[in-house]
């Protein structure tokens, strides 16, 4: 018999048969199994395709001499949720409430439920209003009035990730101009000259899904490249909230996201802000940028419960106001990977291990 060890459970998506090693972010569970190893945590990644209420047990994996090998233990003390939101989700949601909500379980963090739900939270901070748009839930009607008033539009899936399924609307001399990003994240580009038409076109693209609305912001430079800031937060070793890194994210001039996915690529952050803006401006986005990184991340955990990490997505327009843009309670860590931080790559990676050392060892008892 193996002796007794604190575990983490990893959830993930599977991409194929879960009794296969098939699950997406391999490298970086294999370095969290690395760092837990050294704090004498258990990681096993599984699926909850593979969760038996009656026996208590998870059928998973876990990295043995460099190889995942498949294995099946009791219940983990704790479970870090790195199932991301999709379709797929809606068929397990049960089983992850039900995992959830076991009183001898405990989640590092819960995830958020989507953009129009942490809008509506973030909207009770009096300190954090002004960094937030003008949000509304979509409709056709909506659309018709914000495009008669603004001239121009952004629509985007409450659960859509990576920029997928955003698109900008606007009125143009020849009708109506769409450009965008399929479900399948592919960019395309579609002019309607009549109202009909484009109402038809919308109704077809956002089927199936929940969008909100908002004003199109110029979140780009001054010659046309989009951009945003990812500011990584998480919970540290002691629980605490630390600013684990910032980096700015550029996309193609044809696009309208800048999501690596998209095919941007990441920057320094004060390097691209000084490149771009005046020396004082440059100074006071990076200020607001670190406050709001101060005062988000307490605010939101108050109002939704648990959270371990989040990436938090910040635009800046051409007049250098500062826009929350989008909170993500999964994030990834390609952009530190990209801009060459070590020292930010290796605690976004440590961090999430560190707290659940933390829980285990003053919140559970371990």
């Amino acid at each position: 018999m193996r002796k007794q060890e604190k575990t983490l459970g990893i959830m993930a998506i599977f991409k194929g048969s879960p009794n296969q090693p098939t699950f997406r972010e391999k490298s970086y569970y294999t370095t969290l199994t690395r760092i837990g190893s050294k704090l004498g945590i258990r990681i096993v990644v599984f699926s909850p395709r593979q969760v038996d209420f009656i026996s208590r047990t998870i059928v998973g994996f876990e990295l043995i001499e460099h190889t995942w090998q498949r294995i099946e233990i009791p219940f983990p003390q704790l479970i870090y949720d790195r199932y991301f939101m999709g379709p797929h989700i809606t068929k397990y949601r049960p089983i992850i409430e039900r995992l959830q909500n076991d009183p001898k379980i405990n989640f590092l963090g819960r995830g958020l439920s989507g953009k129009w739900q942490v809008h509506n939270i973030l909207m009770k901070s009096k300190d954090l209003q002004k960094w937030l748009p003008q949000t509304k839930l979509f409709s056709p009607t909506l659309l018709e009035t914000n495009l008669a008033e603004q001239g121009a539009v952004i629509i985007k899936p409450m659960a859509g990730t990576h920029g997928s399924g955003v698109i900008r609307i606007c009125s143009v001399k020849k009708g109506y101009e769409l450009i965008g990003r399929t479900r399948d994240n592919k960019p395309f580009t579609r002019t309607l000259t009549t109202k009909k038409n484009l109402l038809s076109c919308i109704k077809k693209l956002t089927k199936g899904r929940k969008y909100i609305l908002q004003p199109y912001l110029k979140l780009h430079t001054s010659d046309g490249f989009p951009f945003d800031i990812r500011i990584l937060v998480q919970k540290n070793g002691r629980g605490k909230w630390t600013t684990t890194g910032k980096a700015v994210r550029v996309g193609k001039k044809e696009s309208i996201t800048s999501n690596l996915h998209g095919g941007g690529i990441a920057v320094p952050l004060e390097d691209f802000l000084m490149k771009h803006y005046p020396h004082d401006l440059c100074h006071q986005i990076i200020e607001e940028v670190g406050m709001l990184a101060q005062l988000l991340p307490p605010f939101l955990e108050k109002h939704h419960g648990r959270l371990v990490e989040l990436g938090i997505d910040v635009g800046v327009d051409t007049q250098g106001h500062v826009w929350i843009i989008e909170v993500n309670s999964r994030p990834g860590r390609t952009v530190f990977r990209q801009i060459e931080d070590g020292n930010a790559r290796l605690h976004s990676v440590a961090q999430p291990v560190k707290y659940a050392e933390y829980l285990l060892n003053e919140r559970i008892g371990g």
